[in-house]
């Protein structure tokens, strides 16, 4: 059975639509009339309109209302809507789009421009495979008015809790600068809102790939590694070699390798931005069924609004490391290590603790400029760097000093603890083969190292310290390890 198409015109005024309805029935159209927006939305649903053409001002429900109403629901989301009417400022006009909306036009005597917008909505409109059998019963029933109360009700609670989370993105927001109270904040809100054992943050950017993880129960590692490999798997990079940082939310329970508890339950949604996807939000339950409708529906919308905080997030600590690191070698620069050796000096010197500086040169590192070139000498560079970064550890914070000279400060280490570190390095550095355009080449380096003593009144003295065994390392025919004290 062949239907026509049906078009429902909604105004409450039924004159400033007749010439209209004429039109459409002589273009072959079935036209349906409601004289409010209570009656269109009734109409809507009981007789299926392929579209609707609706007035705004109307009294209990107004065009906007109607249309917002009937987007929001799955049996007339897709109904093309047209919003008709004689308010022409800008700000009708967005909130009628804002609305939902297909098309906004102000009315006037002339219906082609109309028409032509009725026929491309049709046209664009999808279709069905097989016809959609409309139940003629329905299409006699008078305006069910507590049915439509009920669903702008429920409409009004779904926008008022769409608002409230978009409120609190707007809040966290405010600490995009201090990222463990952001992910703190981000885990209570999560944590009022639904249940879970893990939640995962995983994002990446330029410095790599992390895993933000909160445990609200001990879980084995294991696990934790089995559901980031879930992740990367829906990511669709479970090919790569990358190896994913794991970073615990402040407060998180921590891994136990005697928990056996399975994870029974999951949920992974992407975290887009305008088709951007700068990571996923995934959710994990020891509880099966534990992510119904509901949560996923909370879910989903915490992605939606939090996933331009967590790339202000990303961007500001890549903003901060990029004014704090040397930009060849990755290392940090001068300008921050001085900043971080002052603080140390006067930690050290107030709590009488142990502090070390290793100052270090590349040997004839002008020869090799002149030589080769200074793109060889940028690659030497930053190998050397990488070889520092390889030596050293967690404690220690290494710097890149000058053009050929690099620096490491650290903390609570003592002088035999240090030359290790600096002889490890000379070691190394001196064994690596560095690409050369030719040939691999040989480069060494000549160390200085100075322990804190009490009677140095600032921190440069101990640098200068650390500088003049430097200079005793070069004179005494360099890839050599000196300690400030034989200066004495």
């Amino acid at each position: 059975m062949k239907f026509k198409k049906r078009i429902l015109l909604v105004d409450d005024s039924q004159t400033q639509l007749l010439m209209l309805q004429i039109s459409l029935e002589k273009m072959g159209f079935e036209v349906i009339n409601a004289s409010d927006g209570l009656e269109g939305v009734s109409r809507a649903f009981a007789d299926q309109p392929d579209l609707i053409v609706s007035d705004i001002m109307m009294p209990e429900l107004n065009g906007y209302q109607l249309c917002r109403l009937l987007k929001n629901d799955k049996k007339t989301a897709q109904t093309p809507i047209i919003l008709l009417t004689s308010l022409d400022q800008p700000q009708d006009r967005f909130w009628g789009i804002r609305a939902g909306a297909d098309q906004y036009i102000v009315k006037n005597s002339d219906l082609s421009d109309l028409k032509k917008v009725i026929l491309l909505l049709l046209k664009k409109t999808r279709r069905h495979a097989k016809p959609i059998l409309r139940d003629e019963s329905l299409s006699k029933k008078s305006t069910d008015w507590q049915s439509i109360r009920s669903n702008v009700n429920h409409l009004l609670d779904k926008l008022l809790f769409e608002s409230t989370l978009s409120g609190e993105a707007r809040q966290l927001a405010n600490f995009i600068h201090i990222q463990d109270d952001l992910l703190s904040a981000f885990s209570a809100l999560v944590s009022s809102l639904i249940e879970y054992s893990c939640l995962c943050l995983c994002l990446s950017d330029r410095r790599g790939r992390r895993c933000y993880l909160d445990l609200k129960q001990p879980l084995s590692g294991k696990m934790l590694d089995k559901m980031i490999k879930n992740i990367t798997v829906r990511m669709g990079e479970h090919e790569t070699k990358e190896v994913m940082e794991q970073v615990f939310f402040k407060g998180s329970e921590k891994t136990d390798e005697q928990v056996k508890d399975p994870i029974l339950s999951e949920l992974v949604v992407p975290l887009d931005i305008h088709n951007d996807c700068i990571g996923y939000l995934a959710f994990f339950s020891t509880k099966k069924t534990a992510f119904r409708q509901k949560s996923e529906d909370i879910i989903r919308l915490l992605a939606q609004d939090f996933s331009m905080v967590f790339q202000l997030m990303l961007l500001y600590a890549e903003t901060k490391e990029l004014s704090i690191t040397d930009g060849l070698t990755q290392l940090y620069n001068k300008r921050y290590f001085l900043e971080i050796f002052e603080k140390e000096f006067e930690r050290a010197k107030r709590s009488n603790l142990d502090l070390c500086v290793i100052l270090m040169d590349i040997d004839h590192f002008k020869a090799v400029n002149d030589t080769y070139g200074h793109l060889q000498g940028d690659s030497i560079l930053k190998e050397v760097a990488e070889i520092m970064r390889e030596s050293i550890r967690k404690i220690d914070f290494p710097a890149r000093y000058g053009g050929e000279e690099f620096i490491i400060i650290a903390p609570n280490t003592k002088m035999e603890e240090m030359l290790e570190v600096a002889e490890r390095i000379r070691k190394f550095t001196e064994v690596h083969e560095f690409k050369g355009d030719l040939s691999p080449l040989k480069i060494t380096l000549s160390v200085g190292v100075a322990a804190m003593q009490g009677n140095l009144e600032n921190a440069l003295e101990l640098i200068k310290m650390a500088d003049d065994a430097l200079y005793l390392a070069k004179d005494s025919g360099r890839n050599l390890v000196c300690v400030a004290n034989e200066l004495e």
